[in-house]
């Protein structure tokens, strides 16, 4: 073969390389985007990630959001409750988040405002209410998730008396006891429940031991406490006395896992993935939406389905409770489920 044939040869390769190269490009530039990830905001309570508490579960959700409904997320850590409002508006005003979850009671403020100047934007907030036509109201049936823990410190004690510390002596704290007194008497009618204490303040954990220490004083040997950092306290008195004590709305074992074998919980998790759901799928409602045991958005970390969940997210292995107790939590999940009970509620 002479040389001019296979320079010819060559160029004619190269012509229809470029042809391929340049037909494959235009497919490229004319073919339909795939579909963009959907994206969601979370903003998280002061006190940051590695709460064990409201954040860590809150976060939680969303994780499972993005595993589950391949959502993308951001999140911030706000230092402080006056940094909220930046933080809300910094989201809204890109216009790229389906839905903006806001965690906490102390971003209502800040959120009235701004959900009114982002008409459009659709924003969860977690345990509050703000009532605007874009906001979903979480709130939680407290009153049913305590009193399973009810039933546990009813079957428990062995004084025969069981006592309540809350924060402040207002409706939400009304309904844990409520719950609690509840199901203490529905657990075992002898029982005497000492009349509640509050400490008056969220984050006061020396006054919320001395109230527990009082009620150790008149022969209470077992304490569900929702009050906060204040119950801190009170666990601690739970701890030192070798008491039983309940914990409240994360799972609050692993802090004294001999001494607190039940808590009751919310499922922040579950509310939270439930909205972004609803928001990626279009069936967003704004307005109240309060979960009970049913959703579940309440429960107790001893119940089989929550177990493990709380375990592996605080690290740690529960202490054994017999299964008396334990089919008694199940029991009373079972009827306030079916209506069977109806527990009694401040609000």
């Amino acid at each position: 073969m002479s040389k001019k044939a296979i320079s010819t040869t060559t160029i004619a390769i190269i012509v229809i390389a470029i042809v391929i190269i340049g037909a494959f490009a235009v497919y490229l530039a004319t073919m339909p985007p795939g579909e963009a990830a959907k994206k969601v905001g979370l903003i998280i309570a002061t006190g940051g990630l590695g709460d064990k508490s409201f954040n860590d579960i809150s976060y939680a959700g969303v994780v499972r959001a993005e595993e589950e409904l391949g959502i993308e997320f951001d999140y911030v850590e706000p230092a402080a409750i006056a940094e909220y409002e930046g933080f809300q508006r910094d989201f809204a005003k890109t216009g790229e988040y389906e839905i903006i979850i806001c965690v906490g009671f102390d971003q209502a403020d800040a959120l009235t405002i701004v959900a009114g100047e982002y008409p459009d934007q659709k924003f969860a907030i977690v345990d509050m209410t703000v009532d605007l036509p874009n906001v979903a109201s979480l709130l939680f049936s407290a009153n049913e998730g305590s009193f399973l823990v009810g039933a546990a410190s009813g079957m428990m004690t062995t004084t025969g008396k069981v006592g309540f510390v809350g924060g402040m002596d207002i409706p939400l704290i009304r309904d844990f006891w409520l719950g609690y007194e509840a199901g203490v008497k529905w657990a075992n009618s002898t029982v005497t429940v000492v009349d509640p204490v509050f400490v008056g303040d969220w984050a006061d954990p020396t006054k919320g031991k001395e109230l527990a220490l009082g009620l150790v004083d008149v022969g209470v040997d077992a304490i569900f406490v929702a009050a906060g950092k204040s119950g801190l306290g009170a666990l601690e008195a739970v701890h030192e006395e070798e008491i039983w004590g309940y914990g409240v709305d994360a799972c609050q074992c692993y802090l004294y896992p001999e001494e607190i074998r039940v808590s009751m919980t919310k499922r922040v998790d579950n509310a939270v993935f439930d909205m972004i759901k609803d928001a990626v799928e279009g069936t967003f409602e704004a307005g109240f939406h309060t979960g009970g045991l049913e959703g579940p958005w309440v429960g107790s970390c001893r119940l089989p389905e929550e177990e493990e969940f709380w375990e592996d997210t605080f690290e740690f292995e529960h202490e054994p409770i017999t299964s008396a107790v334990l089919d008694k939590i199940i029991e009373a999940r079972d009827k306030i489920v079916s209506d069977e009970i109806v527990v009694p509620s401040a609000f």
